[in-house]
């Protein structure tokens, strides 16, 4: 479970939705703070989030946005690409307030793939030449041997959910999601996965590939799939990135 709905039991209402990434973001607040990670094991979420400095540090916004059962997929698309930044899209039976699922961009593509599978392609251009996607320079990166908090720094300060990591001729050897809870399994404690935020990146890698659990973050195409094989690769993964490479296996995008 990658997000949870926040419920508060005084206004018997959904106030907010904690994500994975906002636990990690806390974590790396006290370890740049040298706060007692310990008193996490005592505070309710309420008092965490009063706290500014942690609201600040994490950026969490409280609001439910959320959708019913008759919300059409157009609507639906148009709130998860408002200026909320949304990842998750609740869907709530407003009779009783419960929550039936959580919609991603990806079950939404997978809709749409499965249901116009059979229509006349009309992305039948390469990725590359449509120019869709980031390339070469405005890639963000990061070398094995960086640790797993500056890769988590670097993507809290450009909001990605995942980094390649790559040698030095750009061979692409694994990908960290922001989303990548491993070196938490690892910890007996909270001072312990604070701790392991200074883990080598090559380790963390490592770690994900002896833990069967972890699902396989790296996929990849090349600069000539077209637009409409990518919509299918993304449905039939269920997964929303692909890394781009070059006849040399080199990652351009």
């Amino acid at each position: 479970m990658q997000a949870a709905p926040l419920w508060d039991p005084t206004i018997c209402q959904f106030v907010g939705l904690l994500k994975v990434t906002d636990f990690i973001d806390i974590l790396r607040h006290f370890r740049l703070t040298n706060l007692n990670v310990a008193s996490l094991a005592t505070r309710s979420i309420a008092e965490m989030f009063q706290d500014e400095t942690i609201a600040n540090a994490v950026g969490i916004q409280f609001g439910f946005w959320s959708v019913d059962s008759t919300t059409t997929l157009k609507q639906a698309c148009k709130l998860l690409l408002s200026t909320h930044s949304m990842e998750f899209l609740p869907i709530v039976m407003p009779e009783d307030m419960r929550v039936l699922a959580c919609i991603t961009y990806t079950n939404i593509l997978e809709h749409l793939v499965t249901h116009f599978r059979e229509q006349r392609r009309l992305f039948d251009d390469a990725i590359y030449d449509l120019k869709i996607g980031t390339y070469h320079d405005r890639i963000a990166k990061v070398s094995p041997h960086q640790s797993l908090a500056e890769a988590l720094a670097l993507m809290h300060a450009h909001n990605l959910s995942a980094l390649p990591v790559v040698d030095g001729n750009d061979k692409l050897l694994g990908v960290y999601s922001r989303s990548d809870i491993t070196f938490l399994t690892q910890a007996s404690d909270a001072e312990d996965a604070v701790a392991n935020l200074d883990l080598r990146l090559q380790d963390v890698l490592n770690q994900q590939r002896a833990d069967v659990t972890t699902p396989d973050a790296m996929h990849t195409c090349s600069t000539a799939h077209t637009l409409q094989s990518i919509f299918e690769y993304f449905a039939q993964l269920r997964f929303n990135r692909l890394f781009v490479l070059d006849d040399q296996e080199r990652m351009v995008g």
